[in-house]
């Protein structure tokens, strides 16, 4: 009799002892993913500032084909296939400037979307480290494009107006008009053109008024592509 009782106590122990085990273990899996969360957004918030320092440099958009802000439709439609066949400096020109402004202002970007982490709790970073490879990033642009618009847009369209790139726009688009009505004479030239004036045709042309928003809305755009690269870093760091 006395065995069994034994044997029922130490079953007992092991038992309470194996409950412990696992509220133990338990327990310091729920810490650790805390500090990974409080990480993770501490890591947000430096890739934040990293992304926007490489984009403010000169050469942040317009050297890197990822994010370089082309010329918008139809210009940029009808100067490309024209850059073939010669250069068109007036075109360059313009294209520089404009990814020239959004490296001269995108750092009004980086306190909106560091202050959204910020000010993030703990279970809310934990559900977005456990969630999909650009799951911050996803949120970030749910809750911080239009603040970041609404920063960028003012700064953007200033730097266009005082170096003269919504002018040349202006005369870009006119030339664009007149050379339509010329009849293209070069061997396989003509097709191409006639292709290019009928994909145009379809797009909305960007006016004058609206350049500084196109150029804000791609300066945007090449901003989340870098911070969802970054993310996918940070990511790897906390495996």
């Amino acid at each position: 009799m006395r065995r069994i009782a034994t044997i029922i106590l130490m079953s007992m122990v092991l038992s309470a002892c194996s409950s412990l085990v696992n509220s133990v273990q338990q327990t310091a899996q729920a810490e650790f993913q805390k500090f990974l969360a409080k990480k993770f957004g501490q890591q947000l918030e430096i890739g934040i500032d990293s992304v926007i320092g490489k984009l403010a440099m000169i050469g942040g958009y317009l050297d890197d084909p990822l994010v370089r802000i082309l010329l918008p439709p139809p210009l940029g439609l009808a100067i490309g296939i024209a850059r073939d066949l010669h250069k068109n400096p007036q075109a360059t020109l313009l294209e520089t400037l404009i990814n020239r402004a959004a490296e001269n202002t995108i750092p009004v970007a980086g306190p909106v979307l560091k202050n959204i982490v910020n000010n993030m709790d703990t279970p809310s970073l934990e559900n977005l480290l456990n969630a999909g490879n650009t799951a911050a990033t996803d949120y970030l642009k749910e809750k911080g494009s239009a603040a970041v618009q609404a920063a960028l847009l003012p700064a953007i369209t200033e730097e266009l107006h005082a170096t003269g790139a919504i002018e040349l726009y202006s005369k870009l688009l006119k030339a664009r008009e007149t050379a339509d009505q010329i009849t293209a004479t070069a061997a396989g030239v003509r097709q191409q053109i006639e292709t290019a004036q009928q994909q145009a045709a379809t797009m909305q042309t960007v006016t004058q008024e609206q350049l500084g928003q196109y150029a804000a809305e791609k300066a945007m755009s090449g901003l989340f592509k870098k911070v969802s690269d970054e993310e996918l870093s940070i990511r790897k760091i906390l495996e």
